[in-house]
């Protein structure tokens, strides 16, 4: 008699999963006149139903549901695009954020 196991889904997918915990050296959003730094050093948090930019000092410029997110990895792999609807804010934004790297 063989054990049956059944694996649990995820709720999130694997590319939001790998998301949480990255860090971040800055982070820009696109506006219509042009790039503004909305933070350096922080962390990428996607463990809830939101993703959010975490600092040091505690503040979240930029957090959006999962549920209105698009993402892409930026070509070179050294960031990520992320367009959603801003809770803070209430608009629409597109953020990119740069992965710290390290030698």
């Amino acid at each position: 008699m063989g054990w049956l196991f059944h694996k649990q889904a995820d709720k999130q997918p694997p590319a939001i999963v790998a998301l949480d915990g990255k860090l971040i050296t800055y982070a820009v959003r696109r506006e219509p006149t042009g790039e503004i730094v909305i933070g350096n050093e922080c962390r990428i948090c996607a463990s809830t139903e939101q993703l959010e930019f975490r600092f040091a000092d505690g503040s979240v410029p930029f957090a959006c549901p999962l549920s209105t997110m698009e993402f892409g990895e930026l070509m070179s792999r050294n960031g990520v695009l992320i367009t959603g609807d801003d809770i803070i804010t209430g608009k629409r934004f597109t953020v990119v954020a740069y992965y710290k790297y390290y030698r």
